[in-house]
């Protein structure tokens, strides 16, 4: 596992809190990196405060004399932001010190927020700085609130609630992410619904069983009735006991990419090679997928292991 340390996930609605988003060249914080961070600070309701910066990469392994590119063409298309416009920014230790100042204490309000934590924290550890805020995720509650909705990305969740924005940038996505924090709770104060209500989420998984048992699905967890598809060879479990703590979730593996397909979960070796450029077909279909709009997602067998964290021993 990462062995991050991490805050606590509150499933709750707060009154003071900062919204925060990034956006990196992938899912997995050992081999990609941050492009852009945003935050917005609320104090009862208003703002009180935002900074925002698109952040240089390492250069890459395939760079030319001027640096370039630090991105690869999918990362471009998928959120706008181009090899010119990092050429220039600054890099993360130039502004570690102000992002650290701005989120001191905070109480972080994300979608699908601990892939911005688990970056936030690796990049911190270099400058000694703990990160173990807690957090509230979005993605977490409307799963929660909005069962029946077929799909809870964060421009799902903003069309449904009528939210127009640019998204796939870190500013946007996080005024996004306010005005989902604000439709969901509107439902859940006309709906009386309690969020705190256990579930199973932290109960260990016995991979000895080839059964999954519906009363234990995690319906809020990230995994539960999407489909998972793995490729390349993992190195802490098999295939198949991977694919079983999915489907303990409530979750669903096939084999190969289509247009069906949620989460497509790649061994590290082979996600080392994506970042380096070495993309498999079956990288390259999903890839196409996501950028014609597809509810889909690359992740490395470690950021799969992020996800379920808690489950296996």
């Amino acid at each position: 596992m990462s062995g991050r340390s991490s805050g606590k996930s509150i499933m709750e609605i707060p009154t003071d809190y900062t919204i925060i988003d990034l956006e990196t060249t992938g899912l997995d914080p050992h081999w990609d990196n941050i492009i852009e961070v945003a935050c917005i600070k609320y104090r009862g309701g208003e703002e009180a405060g935002r900074i925002q910066s698109l952040i240089q990469p390492p250069i890459r392994e395939d760079a030319d004399e001027d640096g370039l590119p630090y991105i690869d063409g999918f990362i471009e298309k998928l959120t706008g932001i181009t090899n010119d416009m990092l050429k220039d920014a600054p890099m993360f230790k130039d502004i570690e010190s102000q992002i650290e100042d701005f989120l001191a204490g905070e109480l972080l309000v994300g979608h699908n927020v601990k892939f911005d934590i688990n970056f936030l924290h690796d990049s911190f550890a270099p400058y000694d700085v703990p990160f173990e805020n807690d957090f509230v995720d979005t993605m977490r509650i409307s799963r929660r609130v909005l069962p029946d909705l077929p799909h809870h990305r964060l421009g799902d969740l903003a069309d449904y609630f009528n939210i127009s924005g640019t998204h796939h940038r870190a500013m946007g996505d996080c005024e996004m992410t306010h005005g989902v924090l604000l439709g969901l709770a509107g439902i859940i104060k006309e709906k009386g619904i309690e969020l705190a209500k256990k579930d199973f989420w932290r109960e260990k998984i016995d991979l000895r069983s080839l059964q999954a048992n519906p009363a234990k699905f995690i319906k809020d967890h990230i995994f539960y009735d999407r489909i998972c598809v793995f490729t390349g060879k993992l190195e802490r479990l098999t295939r198949q006991e991977a694919a079983q703590i999915v489907v303990n979730i409530g979750g669903h593996c096939e084999n190969g990419v289509t247009k069906r397909t949620n989460f497509l979960i790649v061994g590290n070796f082979d996600y080392r090679m994506h970042v380096k450029g070495n993309k498999s077909t079956k990288m390259q279909r999903a890839e196409q997928l996501i950028l014609k709009g597809q509810d889909l997602q690359i992740m490395s067998e470690s950021a799969f292991y992020d996800l379920i964290e808690g489950e296996i021993d």
